[in-house]
């Protein structure tokens, strides 16, 4: 399986560690994978290492990256077993081994929604085998005719979110109390709207903030995509239903290419160029609505975990503390439905 995303090379990371600022603020992880690909590791003793850096992380949202899949079995099924292997990973967070650290405290799965009402029987398998801590699904659905804008190792056909068999699948999902997860580039906000007015009842999280894209047909044409991502992100807020994950401004489609320098970036200089976007985002939706996300391993082949997060805190360093709580915790808390 081969990855679109920036190789992590320890050594080069290495040459730039920071302290983390506010060691004291709790953050919920919104958004992290685990997986062994070939040439790729990142377990859960991998996610530790990255925790282990000052940042005050109590607990984390795993969401699905075709890892640990059920070969043996059908493969409407299949993804019953990463949320069997993720569980477990909770479990023994939750056993207290790792003190008041609660990692996978949510599962978001990837059972196929475009199954439609066929999709029923795996959330009812799904929801038997993780009980409350799956809480919601997320397909692959982000999109571009360009085939320099991969973001994911299997890319979808065009059109996911406007399948009537989607959108019957997540009828299912709606049914059971779970949320919809979306990874969308800017080029298709229209059609996540689509589908938030289609089900205003419906809690759907919008991953790495809407997707503003840097590379391809768009490299170099940073101010011309910020209009039509802000735009566009700013008539899908109008939609009270939706919220929004701060980050995945580290991935090749992003266009900001870190990893091509000789040495890691600071948070500085992240907080600086992401700092338009962030902000834009927040006077959207609110911090009601919006949580930071770390999405690592993906975006570690672009800079380190301790610097990720001082960068965030930069960024929102004349916030309020409650205003902080919010985009630091308690939205991801409260989205998730997590235990206090």
């Amino acid at each position: 399986m081969q990855t679109p995303h920036a190789p992590v090379r320890p050594q080069w990371l290495a040459q730039w560690r920071e302290a983390a600022l506010e060691p004291e603020r709790v953050i919920i992880d919104a958004h992290h994978h685990l997986w062994d690909r070939p040439g790729q590791r990142y377990l859960a003793e991998d996610y530790l290492a990255d925790l282990a850096c000052g940042h005050r992380v109590v607990g984390s949202i795993y969401v699905q990256c075709r890892s640990m899949l059920a070969v043996d079995r059908p493969e409407a099924f299949q993804p019953v077993g990463e949320v069997e292997y993720v569980n477990g990973v909770a479990a023994y967070s939750a056993s207290g081994l790792l003190q008041d650290l609660r990692l996978c405290a949510a599962i978001v799965a990837g059972a196929n929604l475009s199954l439609g009402d066929a999709v029923a029987p795996v959330l009812d398998e799904m929801l038997a085998c993780a009980g409350t801590r799956l809480r919601g699904i997320r397909n692959t659905t982000a999109w571009h005719a360009d085939p320099r804008l991969i973001s994911n190792p299997k890319p979808p056909p065009p059109g996911v979110l406007l399948e009537p068999a989607f959108h019957r699948g997540v009828a299912q999902l709606q049914q059971r109390g779970l949320v919809l997860e979306v990874w969308a580039y800017h080029t298709q906000l229209d059609e996540v709207l689509e589908v938030a007015r289609a089900f205003p009842d419906l809690l759907i999280v919008v991953d790495h903030l809407g997707g503003p894209l840097g590379a391809g047909p768009y490299a170099g044409q940073r101010d011309a995509v910020f209009m039509q991502w802000s735009a566009g992100l700013c008539r899908l807020a109008q939609c009270p239903n939706v919220r929004l994950k701060l980050g995945g401004l580290g991935m090749k489609v992003a266009g900001f290419d870190y990893h091509l320098a000789l040495k890691p970036p600071s948070s500085v200089i992240l907080a600086e160029q992401w700092r338009p976007y962030l902000l834009h985002a927040i006077d959207c939706f609110g911090v009601e609505r919006c949580m930071f996300e770390s999405n690592f391993p993906v975006d570690k082949g672009m800079f380190g975990y301790d610097v990720l997060w001082n960068a965030f805190k930069r960024v929102v360093t004349d916030f309020t503390d409650p205003e902080k709580n919010r985009l630091f915790s308690e939205t991801a808390r409260e989205t998730y439905q997590l235990m206090s």
